[in-house]
């Protein structure tokens, strides 16, 4: 056979950004051996006639650290034509780790990332301690491409135990640390992650371990990647301030690698920042660094109930109710003492998130029938209905419900028009579906099936070609993915084929997936017609193969490493 497989008469659209057109795509030994017009014979062939053809996409910002270990497709990433995935992103990995600091980990991804602790426990069969040791686990078993960033939390862990959460680190103890950057990226490690977002904390209420970290660690950390000229920098500050830019600017500027920041999107709080971000980021472009923020391509939706919730962390009082045991926090939530407390923490002008905005959240899903009439109702129209204000409907039909009443919010992403500009400058990184996290509160495995058909064909924000490059060959160049995000010859058989057409994604819906049959939240896709992971169909129509073709794709200093070996 000339061919393992053989795409014909797709629109070829290769990732670069320039015009699509119409080719035949041959492929084998999980190679694109050639495009064009092709009559070679193939043990298979796929007709793509009306469809794209595309490189596999790239989910850069994900937290399938966990997950990957018991679903070697990191469901449901194929579903919509992702064939990479990026894990270890803010501060957050499994590695490096020592024997007994496990739980430490474990207590940072339950909290901030939002996982089930018996899903960790049952799924996550530690056996790993240096980061390299971590991603050799995987080889051989995934159904998707995987890398991975060396999380700062895990570093200070491995170094300093539980001192961690307590102090800054000594001059010893940020050498012994920049030595595990170093393994790390040695072990194949993408680059660095660190957190120093106020609201991010530990099961235990304790701030997660990068929080303590000061500028001189930090930079002495990052200085590793300068060194050895390889990895990205990805980081979140929390809140977002204009005046984070000069931190962004003088770690850009001091190591010369590409910062990734959280993040570049319209918010309903402050409705002007993302302009002011795009001023700000300009000129550390323009002076030759690169500072790239990342941005979604749907309003961030966080479902949620009274029993389980972090949307209001931001605010003392709310957040301290949310770590009482269920039974106390219902009576303080009735006590009316501590509802003006709540009121006065919502009534503070200080910057938050939260937009404070009743006609935003509303209710999702009632738990009792004659409460029925309120499903579909935001918080001010249940007030209205029950003759209350707003914050006392809020928490009176929670306590009817015995806080099972599930509740729909999102603080950014409404404005159709910032979006569009946002999602159009060469200086934002599309892209933050935090796969594999807040897998109870929300799942936005779909941003690129959402890029493609909401901002392409129904908006005409851009074009169908600067898409594909913004899920493709964009990321792959930041991320230093050699051989992939483009469809050439010579480069990796990852391809995303799909319907230009109807393309999209569903809404969230709830599978009972995860270790020890937990719930968590999935979105499937319309239109992904197949997807191709070197060379081979893990994705076709909605089923997966069960093929495990991935591979794990390790940083440029693991390739020097090689080379000299």
């Amino acid at each position: 056979m000339d061919y393992d497989l053989l795409v014909r008469r797709g629109r070829v659209v290769d990732g670069s950004g320039l015009p699509s057109y119409v080719a035949d795509v041959g492929i084998k030994g999980g190679k694109v051996v050639e495009v064009g017009r092709l009559n070679g014979s193939a043990a298979r062939t796929i007709d793509a006639d009306g469809l794209a053809v595309a490189p596999g996409f790239i989910d850069h910002h994900t937290h399938l650290d966990a997950q990957m270990l018991w679903d070697p497709y990191g469901t449901c990433e194929p579903q919509h034509g992702v064939t990479t995935v990026v894990m270890g992103n803010c501060g957050l990995s499994l590695a490096p780790v020592k024997k007994g600091d496990e739980d430490a980990i474990v207590k940072s991804f339950v909290r901030v990332e939002a996982i089930p602790r018996f899903a960790l426990e049952q799924g996550v069969k530690w056996g790993w301690n240096s980061y390299g040791q971590y991603l050799d686990n995987f080889e051989g078993k995934v159904g998707i491409n995987i890398g991975g960033l060396v999380g700062h939390i895990a570093m200070r862990h491995n170094v300093m135990g539980e001192e961690a959460v307590e102090r800054t680190a000594t001059g010893k103890e940020v050498q012994q640390m920049r030595g595990l950057v170093l393994d790390a990226m040695e072990g194949g490690a993408l680059g660095l992650s660190t957190n120093r977002n106020e609201r991010h904390m530990r099961e235990d209420g304790k701030p997660v371990a990068s929080r303590l970290a000061d500028d001189e660690e930090l930079f002495a950390l990052c200085d590793v990647l300068a060194e050895r000229n390889g990895g990205v920098i990805e980081t979140i500050l929390g809140r977002n301030k204009i005046e984070h830019f000069k931190f962004y600017h003088e770690l850009a500027k001091r190591t010369q690698r590409p910062v990734l920041w959280q993040s570049l999107q319209h918010r309903w709080a402050e409705p002007n920042l993302w302009r002011e971000q795009l001023d700000a980021v300009e000129p550390i472009f323009r002076e030759g660094y690169q500072a790239y923020g990342l941005s979604h391509t749907v309003p961030l939706v966080r479902h949620f109930e009274l029993k389980n919730c972090q949307v209001f962390d931001e605010f003392p009082t709310w957040k301290n109710l949310m770590f009482l045991p269920v039974e106390v926090r219902k009576q303080a939530f009735a006590d009316p003492a501590t509802r003006q407390k709540l009121r006065d923490d919502l009534a503070n002008p200080a910057p938050t998130n939260f937009h404070r905005n009743w006609n935003i959240v509303r209710v999702e899903k009632v738990v009792q029938p004659e409460n029925e009439k309120y499903a579909g109702k935001t918080i001010a129209e249940l007030g209205t209905m029950r003759n209350q204000d707003p914050l006392d409907a809020f928490l009176d039909l929670a306590l009817d419900e015995d806080l099972g009443t599930v509740f729909w919010n999102s603080n950014n992403g409404g404005d159709i028009d910032a979006m569009g500009e946002i999602l159009r400058s060469p200086y934002v990184l599309v892209g933050t579906s935090d796969a594999g996290a807040h897998v109870q509160f929300g799942a936005d495995f779909g941003y690129c099936t959402i890029l493609l058909g909401m901002w392409v064909r129904e908006r005409q924000v851009m074009s169908l070609e600067q898409a594909v490059h913004k899920l493709t060959f964009h990321v792959a160049s930041i991320f230093g993915l050699q051989g992939r995000g483009l469809l050439r010859p010579g480069y990796a058989a990852d391809l995303a084929i799909f319907d230009p057409k109807t393309v999209n994604s569903h809404e969230p819906e709830w599978a009972s997936d995860y270790p020890a049959g937990s719930k968590r939240l999935i979105q499937r896709s319309v239109g992904m017609h197949y997807t191709v992971v070197n060379g081979t169909v893990i994705h076709e129509d909605g089923r997966m193969s069960g093929d495990l073709p991935g591979q794990v794709l390790r940083g440029p200093l693991y390739r020097e490493q090689k080379v000299a070996a």
